[in-house]
């Protein structure tokens, strides 16, 4: 378990120093999370408090099929302050 609580710390400090762009870390790039294989999306990006979702259509000709393209707006709090505050959470959970 201690094993585990110290990986599950250092991840999410990681996610932290992504989400607020620490050093040469950005959140605009894929390889980092999904080693360039998939398009990342945060799930607060599309459902944090009063985001509207809005598809973009026709979608882009370079765009994968199974990739959807949206904008969001109208969200109270953006979704990489929602992603620190959890990664927060959890680290605080983790050793207390």
């Amino acid at each position: 378990y201690a094993v585990w609580l110290v990986l599950w710390v250092t991840w999410n400090v990681f996610v932290i120093c992504f989400y607020l762009e620490a050093g040469d870390l950005s959140k605009e790039t894929d390889l980092i999370l999904t080693f360039n294989i998939s398009m990342h999306r945060s799930w607060w990006m599309e459902n944090g408090p009063g985001c509207t979702v809005t598809s973009v259509t026709p979608a882009p000709d370079w765009a994968p099929e199974d990739h959807r393209y949206i904008t969001v707006s109208g969200c109270f709090l953006e979704y990489q302050y929602i992603e620190v505050a959890h990664s927060s959470l959890q680290i605080f959970l983790a050793v207390s």
